[in-house]
């Protein structure tokens, strides 16, 4: 059974480099256009420069979690991003062997979500469990865990990113009395590291980034300190900031939310009182609403590929079961696991007709399904441009109507990727959106219509941003020529050609 140092251990530096830098600087939730790959090579040129030690601002985005409530992403200045993931490459085997010691009292691997090699992918990171799940012997280690145990606690750390004080990492680094007594000597390792993580957040102590990869390594070093404080006592698994803990009896469950309490309070963090809960077991292995798809009976016709027939009246009789589902318990991830499930299956024209229609509907109730129409319906059932095109106009409506200006981003991005006109004033919505990735893809959409009006109009907000240029970089940089860029470093990265956003939507 591999342990979770061992997942470290595989990284090298130039990994590490190479996955955080080249492939961990944009969170997977934005618009497929982005890539930092360019910057990457352009700095291994450089022999991976110490680009200005300054604090940078950053650009800010929502996504929409499956609530309907917004999360915030940030997309960092490439400069200060680059010099802490420099520093971070420096600093492995010292963060290695801190994190070997933190989790040697593990009986298991506890942490099931981190940073890691992924099989066919450059990046470090995704934001799932399924690769860890590969592991055979890890997952019959967990599914025996709760057999001797009667209760079974969910618990949640409150805000955890944006709630992680920078100089907290020193303090799971070297202690915390190492810490403070050398927290003025700038050239101690762990105070570097606690100087670069301040940087890329315009020097401010709280907080992490979400969305970059740095930001979940720098997490897995806080959090592996914690569970080295419970590990001894616990048997529970953690999925970046969840706890699952199971246990023999209601004292036991009490005691363990007071010790996770009491040991989060040593890192200034603390429990999500709403997420907390202890349950009595036995209970289902999969939540209610999961067993009653999976166990719905979908056919037993398959096509010459082996993939299940999903007939129209099955199709229906299967999308009401998620509606009613999704409506009983206000869990909207019921449609992501719906669709997913779809998506294995082969649907004839009419169904897909019947389909798509559905998915229009629930994409205005629900815009945070954005992120699965791509792989899981757009282009695995070969969606009419058309049809994309009317999903994507209502859509945009519904991102203007209620600011959900990601309603508006995709839309765009989609009329990009598969060469569709917008009827939309996306221009003056977007500057009025102040968002920064919004005013991109309206510009991006004004290159591709060749619209000289429309363009000049988005560069002149471009130009009027500039004195906030870390706060909007990724709009200002794509759209200014470099000598309309300020001196400085964005104007010498200009100067070379590199590019944040793929060529094919340039």
């Amino acid at each position: 059974m591999k342990k979770y140092i061992n997942y470290l251990q595989e990284i090298t530096k130039e990994d590490l480099r190479k996955g955080l830098l080249g492939f961990g600087m944009f969170a997977d939730k934005l618009p497929a256009i982005f890539s930092a790959k360019p910057f990457y090579d352009y700095c291994e040129i450089k022999s991976f420069p110490t680009f200005e030690k300054i604090g940078r601002d950053y650009v800010r985005y929502e996504c929409m979690r499956n609530t309907n409530i917004p999360r915030p992403l940030s997309i960092p200045s490439p400069f200060s991003y680059s010099n802490l993931c420099n520093c971070i490459v420096e600093n492995r085997d010292e963060i290695i062997k801190v994190l070997e010691i933190k989790t040697a009292n593990q009986k298991y691997k506890y942490s099931q979500i981190h940073i890691q090699k992924l099989s066919g992918s450059e990046s470090l990171f995704q934001m799932n469990h399924s690769y860890a799940d590969k592991d055979q012997e890890l997952v019959e280690r967990i599914q025996k865990i709760p057999i001797t145990n009667r209760f079974r606690i969910d618990a949640d750390i409150s805000s955890c990113f944006p709630s992680i004080y920078s100089h907290v990492l020193p303090w799971a680094l070297v202690g915390k009395n190492v810490a403070k007594t050398n927290r003025m000597d700038k050239t101690k390792w762990y105070n570097i590291l606690d100087f670069y993580s301040r940087n890329i957040k315009n020097e401010e102590t709280n907080g992490l980034l979400i969305g970059p990869h740095t930001s979940n390594f720098l997490s897995e070093i806080v959090l592996s300190c914690i569970d080295n404080e419970l590990a001894d006592k616990y048997n529970y698994i953690r999925n970046i900031d969840d706890f699952t803990c199971f246990v023999k009896t209601e004292d036991e469950a009490e005691r363990f939310l007071l010790d996770l309490n009491d040991t989060l309070k040593k890192y200034e963090l603390s429990l999500n009182t709403k997420k907390t809960k202890i349950t009595k077991l036995p209970m289902n292995s999969e939540m209610d609403w999961v067993s009653s798809l999976n166990s719905f009976f979908i056919g037993d016709t398959y096509n010459e590929k082996g993939k299940i027939v999903f007939k129209k009246q099955r199709l229906k009789a299967y999308l009401n079961l998620a509606i009613k589902l999704a409506n009983e318990t206000g869990n909207a991830a019921v449609y992501t696991y719906a669709i997913k499930t779809i998506a294995n299956t082969c649907i004839g024209k009419l169904s897909k007709q019947y389909y798509t229609d559905i998915i229009h509907h629930l994409l205005c109730l629900y815009p945070y399904l954005v992120h699965w129409m791509e792989d899981y319906v757009f282009d695995i059932f070969a969606i009419d441009k058309e049809k994309i095109k009317i999903i994507s106009r209502d859509l945009y409506e519904v991102g203007i109507t209620r600011h959900i200006y990601e309603a508006c981003i995709f839309p765009l991005y989609w009329s990009l990727k598969y060469n569709f006109s917008l009827d939309a004033n996306y221009i003056d919505d977007s500057i009025n959106s102040s968002d920064c990735v919004f005013m991109l893809l309206a510009y991006l959409k004004a290159n591709r219509n060749k619209d000289k009006e429309a363009k000049k109009k988005i560069k002149d907000i471009a130009k009027s941003l500039v004195s906030d240029i870390d706060r909007y970089w990724i709009f200002i940089y794509e759209v200014l020529s470099k000598e309309e860029l300020p001196i400085g470093e964005y104007r010498t990265l200009k100067k070379r050609n590199i590019s944040f956003v793929k060529r094919e939507y340039l």
